[in-house]
This record gives structure tokens, sequence and C-alpha cells, in this order.
């Protein structure tokens, strides 16, 4: 595999460096406004993809291949300009360019508004190559033209990034949720999962965002509390003309799409649980009007609506005020069939072993998002931001198999059904503000209020003991949880503040400072409040049932006969329906210096310092401890870090460009991971550990860059990390199968490489078209060693010493070639995309010498095509999962024996856009 990365990564410089090229250079400047420096005027070669637009002097420098072209130069409500040149190789040509109005054109009639979609891959581009510090982003056009429907699938796209099927984990050069940081417009997010560090990121839709940044290296101004990568979601505003857009887009699965479904009772098809919480006022009586039985259906087809509206409101000649609304809603069914095994032994012995694991699962999301932004003049900007997000997903797991604690014996198997619905609000009301003093000062002030409820109510577990020999169905009986239910609800309140005072050393506004200077301060408190409660149906003896009928036996009528009694967690006394709770509070000040340096004409620095003060609370209360009557008291961390950061930017020539990246952060543990509550899954049970311990890390990064034309680019990185007192997730010895907690299991060293090409391959337009043509290759490849060395203790005794990180696929690789006709107000796009993520450790052995659990590589292919028909209409057309791999798992022993394995499907979706 190094070999064949080694050989992509000398062709790659190859064809960056194959044609003789020479420099176009110059200023254009405004005719109309008597010779001044005219901004943000496009500049292009004709026939190419070479062109950019001129900075804020009105200047512009292209590389451009040796030869007779035509320069083009246009500003909207002014003439374009064509100049015939001849360039040389390596020559320097100087054309400066006056512009003026067009015939008939008054400047009245010309407002000019100097802003920059940061929804387009070449301006993204252009802020990466004039950035100092190491930072990758991919825009709104270029999710489009690959299909991506949410920020998750969105992160993927970008160089060392996957995501783990099933879950909402994004996992950055191997390092997963608890080593990143997720943010909005620059201010921090609270999760929406209790089991989880940062939100999901399939809760954003493509509609709403405007960008995505991400941040694989650290610099002083970002959370401490990082390693893999902060990932800072920009959201939508005005831009251009007044608007509004209308899309809809419907979807069918090949496995799933007209066949026979299941759902859940009391749950409905616009996602709304409306009784989050239980109405047990006693355990002699059962309140429960919903029925343990699911619903038979069939699934229908997946549906997504959205609309959204823009528009400008001038005040005055310098303010306006610009505004930006969206709201959707979309669903989606889906099903799977396979198999999930637990062995116990390396040679083959099990404890669970589920031949036919079905999962049927139906999904909603609404998003209401609305986007102010205040200009009172050209110096002072206020924004607002206000973001509502709600989610349901309603999950029925079927399992049939052998559980040796309930069905072991010859011709007796045991039916596992469990019934979630997990509901997710999160409000988020942003206040951001912009303002420039004078020609050298900058003061930036951002607040932010979220909350977030997370509620999982009325959650249905039974275990059927199904006899081939007799041919009854019973209850499972002598174990809690076998037949039950259990709610939980988690409130979250988020506060953050954030200032920054820059001080330039020169004048801004002509980019001729040597240095600046950013102090910043910033401030997070988080409040937790966590409750749930079980109420078990504990059977006094095997009962027979019918599953299609379950209400006939619990009932109330059961309940006064004794057939079972109703109990919780905290079994039948006084205290009976208090539930379990844990309590959390977080808080951090935080305090950096950084400095932005012009070393020389093409040496730039960036170097900075943070220190961040954390204040940390977990209270809780079990059935097993009480945090505030047990000796030790509630879990208290107090820690303070110096991190230092040091960046480095090298400009060979026009094109090429180093980086260095070196720096110190921490992983912090998260409320879930210290505090001592059992969650179960149908096939999993997982604790906190109240011992768990921040980890610190050691990050490197060393990158080349190349920018060989407008909207390309070529880069190569090498990267190296090393974590003190890594933190995992282990499985621990216990009386049930796949018992898991969080341990500081060792010490973790990462290295690896990475190659990235945005490249026009193909150019089929000739310099007399009058539309643009051509054949776009994008591909990025990761190739990376992860290693951790673990410490044996009484709770973690790992099979093996030495294992790589969970997560990490030694290689990915994703690659995309499209077609692209653009004409007036016509445009096509057809793209295939490939993806392959290799063989990576899914979860580490560690009971009963058991090998560690492996997640077998796997490759997808996507076809995108879209077509703009006009300025109104628009078609778009998805195939996903083409190749509809096998997901599998496996324990790492000789004949790799399975222990999961399913499909997806493929997908097909067909979409329509208007604008109005």
């Amino acid at each position: 595999m190094k070999k064949i990365l080694f050989i992509a990564f000398l062709s790659l410089c190859n064809l960056a460096f194959s044609q003789s090229k020479g420099t176009v250079t110059g200023t254009v400047t405004d005719k109309e406004m008597s010779g001044e420096a005219l901004p943000f005027a496009n500049v292009f070669i004709k026939g190419t993809s070479i062109g950019g637009t001129t900075d804020m002097d009105g200047k512009y420098t292209l590389s451009v291949p040796a030869g007779n072209q035509t320069i083009v130069f246009s500003f909207v409500g002014y003439q374009t300009i064509e100049k015939q040149i001849v360039i040389k190789e390596n020559e320097t040509l100087i054309v400066n360019q006056e512009l003026g109005a067009n015939e008939g054109v008054a400047l009245d009639e010309v407002k000019i508004n100097a802003t920059v979609s940061r929804e387009k891959e070449t301006a993204l581009l252009l802020e990466q190559r004039k950035a100092t510090v190491i930072k990758e982003s991919i825009g709104a056009q270029e999710l489009s033209k690959k299909g991506v429907s949410d920020a998750a699938t969105a992160t993927t796209k970008v160089a060392g990034i996957s995501k783990q099927e099933g879950s909402n984990k994004v996992y950055v050069r191997g390092l997963g949720d608890r080593y990143n940081t997720t943010t909005l417009n620059g201010l921090p997010l609270p999760s929406n999962d209790p089991r989880f560090k940062n939100i999901s990121l399939e809760l954003f839709g493509t509609d709403m965002i405007q960008n995505i940044g991400v941040s694989k290296t650290f610099s002083a101004n970002l959370s401490g509390d990082v390693s893999g990568a902060n990932i800072d979601l920009a959201s939508k505003e005005h831009s251009g003309n007044s608007s509004i857009n209308i899309g809809f887009s419907s979807s069918a699965n090949t496995q799933t799409t007209g066949k026979s479904f299941k759902t859940i009772d009391g749950a409905n098809w616009f996602g709304i649980a409306n009784n989050t919480k239980h109405k047990v006022t006693s355990l002699n009586i059962l309140p429960f009007t919903d029925n343990f039985t699911p619903n038979n259906t069939h699934a229908a087809l997946n549906t997504n609506l959205s609309i959204s509206g823009s528009k400008r409101f001038d005040i005055n000649e310098d303010s306006s005020l610009s505004m930006f609304l969206v709201g959707s809603f979309g669903n989606k069914y889906n099903f799977r069939n396979g198999i999930s095994i637990n062995y116990l032994r390396n040679d083959g012995s099990t404890g669970n072993r589920f031949t036919s694991a079905k999962q049927y699962n139906y999904e909603t999301s609404k998003m209401l998002m609305g986007n102010f932004i205040y200009k009172i003049n050209n110096n002072h900007k206020v924004s607002y931001n206000s973001l509502f997000i709600h989610s349901n997903n309603q999950n029925i797991q079927d399992y049939y198999g052998k559980k040796p604690d309930v069905a072991d014996s010859e011709g007796i198997f045991a039916n596992i059904i469990l019934q979630t619905e997990n509901q997710n609000r999160l409000f988020v009301n942003q206040l951001l503000s912009e303002h420039k003093f004078g020609e050298s000062i900058d003061l930036n002030l951002g607040a932010t209020y979220n909350m977030v409820n997370n509620d999982e109510p009325n959650r249905k577990k039974n275990i059927f003991v199904v006899n081939k020999n007799d041919n009854t169905i019973k209850f499972a009986s002598g174990a809690a949880r076998n037949n039950s239910r259990y709610y939980h609800n988690l409130t979250e309140d988020d506060f953050a503040a954030k200032t920054s005072l820059i001080k330039y050393f020169g004048t801004r506004i002509k980019d001729e400072h040597k240095a600046k200077i950013t102090l910043g301060y910033e401030f997070r408190n988080t409040v937790r409040d966590f409750r749930a409660i079980y109420f078990d149906y504990d059977l006094a003896a095997p009962t027979e049932v019918d599953p299609n009928n379950i209400s006939q036996v619990l009932n109330q009528q059961s309940l006064d006969n004794g057939v079972f009694r109703l109990k919780t967690g905290f079994g039948f006394g006084d205290n009976a329906l208090d539930p379990f709770t844990y309590d959390a509070d977080k808080m951090t000040n935080a305090a950096y210096a950084m400095l932005d340096y012009q070393i020389t004409d093409k040496f730039f620095m960036n170097i900075g310092a943070r220190y961040e003060n954390i204040w940390m609370d977990v209270a809780w209360k079990t059935n097993l401890t009480n945090s505030t009557t047990d000796n030790g008291g509630p879990k208290k961390l107090r820690d303070n870090y110096i991190l230092p950061s040091l960046n480095l930017k090298y400009d060979i020539n026009d094109d090429n460009l180093l980086r260095l990246s070196a720096s110190k952060t921490y992983t912090y543990p998260q409320f879930k991971e210290v505090a001592p509550f059992v969650y179960e899954g149908v096939d999993y049970q997982e604790e906190g550990n109240e011992n768990l311990q921040p980890s610190t890390n050691y990050n490197l990064d060393f990158k080349w860059e190349m920018f060989p034309n407008r909207g390309e680019l070529i880069s190569a990185t090498i990267f190296g990390k090393y974590i003190e007192d890594g933190i995992n997730r282990i499985e621990l010895n216990a009386a049930s199968d796949n018992f898991f907690s969080f341990n500081n299991t060792g010490n973790t060293t990462i290295y690896g490489a990475e190659i990235e090409l945005r490249k026009q391959i193909l150019n089929l337009s000739k310099n007399n078209d009058e539309h643009d043509q051509n054949i776009k290759l994008g591909l990025n490849a990761t190739y990376m060693n992860t290693n951790q060395t673990f410490n044996v203790t009484n709770q973690f005794n790992p099979t093996n010493s030495e294992e790589p990180t969970e997560g990490a696929a030694p290689f990915l690789l994703n690659t995309d070639i499209s077609y692209n006709y653009k004409k007036d107000n016509k445009e096509t796009i057809a793209t295939l995309i490939f993806n392959y993520q290799g063989e990576k450790l899914y979860s580490i052995g560690s009971v009963n010498g058991l090998q560690s659990i492996y997640q077998k590589s796997i490759p997808t292919l996507d076809f995108v095509f879209k077509r703009q028909f006009n300025k109104k209409l628009g078609l778009k057309i998805n195939a996903k999962n083409l190749l509809n791999p096998s997901y599998e798992m496996y324990r790492d022993v000789p004949n790799k024996l399975v222990t999961k394995s399913f499909k997806r499907g493929i997908d097909f979706s067909l979409g329509l856009s208007y604008k109005l």
C-alpha cells in the first residue's frame, strides 16, 4: 500500500510540473471612481479554468500556460474587456486594465457590494492559499456536486476523515469523537446524545450550510480540547439577489422501499414524541396506553422538502439589513437484516448467537434557521443566527437465535425485540459582531446560548423463549430488564462567549502590515441534567404469550393477579420511583495571545499560546452508588493548561508553498464517561468510570501545497501525533456479554501521509466557445499507522500489549471525476464518486484472551447527475452505494470469526428545485 501511495504521489508531482508556464499579473482599476482599485473583479483566461478575482487592492496574479492567450476582465454592470496576450515560459507579464460602466448605464445604477461567496470552491481555495495556518474547507457548491445531504457525509470528503457506519461518529486521522470539536460560526455546539462529546453532524442538512471548515492542526484561537480536528459549520447567509428557493426530492432503497416494515406503536410519521415523561405514580397501576407489539406496515418512499429565501434591505448608502431564512423536513425508512454473534473464546464458542438480526429504522428531521446581518457601515457589522433542529429516530431491533442465559438447549431459541424512540431538540442562538477602528485595530465579539433536549421515551424491550419442541412461545423470566420499559430525559444548557482584539502593525486595508497581534478571551459553561428510570415487568414464572398480542398478558389485570410485578432499578421500596441521575457542570475560562508575523516576503509565522482553566463536577445516583452519600463524593476535576502552537508558511513561488504546524493539546473525559450509569442496548451494556483522567496530545504537521490554476489544488502532508494516557472504550469481564466501560489504557503514536488533488484534466472548450465544458478530477488519499501501547490494570487486561487505535483505517481513498458543461443559465454536472475505507479496529480484545474485533474494508460507489435548465428550474438524480458491499466485523483469529454482518442496499433519488 505504501508503494501505491508513493507512486501516486510521484504521478501527481509529474502532472503538476509538466506544463511550461508564465505569470500574468496586474491591477484592475475603476474608471468611474477616478482610477481607484477595483476589488473582486473577475480576471480569467478564456476557454480555460484559469482565473480568479482581484484582491482589495485590485491586484491579481495568474499562472498561465505559455503561448497565445485571451485574458478577460469583467465586473457586474461594467464592460467586459478581452485582450490578446503572448506569454513566454518563465516570463512575468504585467497587464493592467481599467474598467468602466456599460454604455447607457449610469454609475448610480450600479451598486457595488464587495462580498465574496464562501460557498464556491475557488473562493475557499483562495482563503486557504492566503492563510498561515493549515485549514481545509468544502463549500456548498462542491457538496451539491457530490450529492452530499448532511454535514457528517460532507466531512468524509476531506482527506483523513471517515465515518463509522451506523453511528454519528466521525474519525479524523484515526481519532474519534472525544478528540474532535464542533462549532457553528466559530462558537461551540453542545452534544445531542449523552454518550458523545460532539453533536451529530447528520442533524445539519446542506440546506443551511455555506461551507465546512476543517482544522486538523491547532492554533491558539481554537479550543485546546482537540487532537483530531475542529469542524466549523458556517451557516448560509444572503448573497446576490433576493430569491425564494423550493426543493423537493424523493428516494427509494432496494431492500426497504415497498417492503414489509415495522413501526413503534405510539410513535408517529411526523416524528414528534409528545409524552416524553412517564406517568407512573404507583407500582400497582399501569398507566401505559400503547402496545408492546410493533405495528406492521410497508415502507413508503423517503421524502425531503425545503424552502429558503433571502433578501437585503438598504437602509442608506452605507447601511443594510440582510436576511436568510430556511426550513426543511425529511424522513427516511431503512431496513437491515444480518447476524450478530458474541464469541466467548477464540475457538468459536459463543455467548449470544443471533443468526437473524433485523433492524427497522424510521427517522425524521425538521429544521428552521434564520440568519440576520445588520451592516452599520463598512467598519461595523452585527449578525444574529437562530437555529432550531428537531430529529426523531424510531428503531426496532428484532434478533432471533441463541442466548445462553435464556435459550441454549436443543430446539429452544431466543427472540429479543427492542423498540427505541430517540428525540432531539436543539436550540441555538448566536450574536456576533465585527468592528474595525481606523486602519489598524479590529474587535470581534460573540456569544451563544444553546439548549439541548434529548428524550428516549418509553423504550420497550421483550425477550421471548421460542420452544420448537413443543411449539410454545413464552416470556423470558428470572432476570431484570428481560421485559421492560425505559425513559430518559436529558436537558443541557450551554452558554459561551468570546472576544478578540487584533492590532495590525501597518495598514490593514492595503494588506501592507508586517505583523498583527491577537489577544482573546473565551468562556463556556455547560450544565447537564440527566434522569432515567426502568420499569421492569418481573414475571413470577415463564408465561406463554402471543408475540402479536403482548398486551394480552402485560396488562393491569395480570398485575392485579400477580402474573408479574412492576419494579424499577431501585426495586419496590419507598424510593422506587426515584430516577437514576447524573448532574454535570463544566466551566472553561480561556485566554490566548497570537502573533502573525511576516519574517520575509516569502516567510510567514503564526505563534501563540493558550491558557485554559477547567472545572468539571459530576454527581450521580444509581442503585449501585450515590455520589452524595458514598465516600469520595461527586467527581471533581480541576485542571490548568498552557498550550503552545506554532504555524509556519513559506511561499516557494506564486503557486507553491510549504507549511509546518506544531502544538500541544489535551483531551478531557466526557460527562457520561465518568458517571457510573449503565446504559443497555439490545446486545451490549455500557458504564462510565469515575477514575478517568484527561489525556495530553502532541501534534506535528508538514504540508506542501500547489495552486496551479483557478480552483485547482495539489497537496501532500506528513503528520504525527503522540497521546499520553489515551482514553478507550474497553470490554470488561462481567456476568453479561458485551459489557463496556472507559479507561486510560496507555500511550498512542500516530503517523501518516495525505495527498490531495483537484485538477481539470480535460478542457473541452475552445477559445471562441461561448460555454465552459471540462472534465475534472478530485482525489484525496490517506495512509496512516496507529499504535497503542497498553497498561494492564485490574479493570483492563488486554489480550495484546499493542493494537491500532479504534476506528482508524490505515488507508482511506476518496476520488471523483465530473463532467461539467455551462452556458448562460444552463448547467450540467455528472459526477462519479468512489470511496474506500480500509480494514480497521472496532473493539479491543480483553476478556478471556479474546482477540480484537475488526471491521472489514468497505468500497462505495455513487453517481450524481445535476441539470440546471434555466435560472429557475433544476433537476438532480442520485444513485448511491451502487456496489452494495457487505459490512462485516470479525474476531482477529486465523478463521476470522464473523461477529456482525449486514448490507445497506442501493439508494436512488430524484429531486427538483425551483427558484422564484
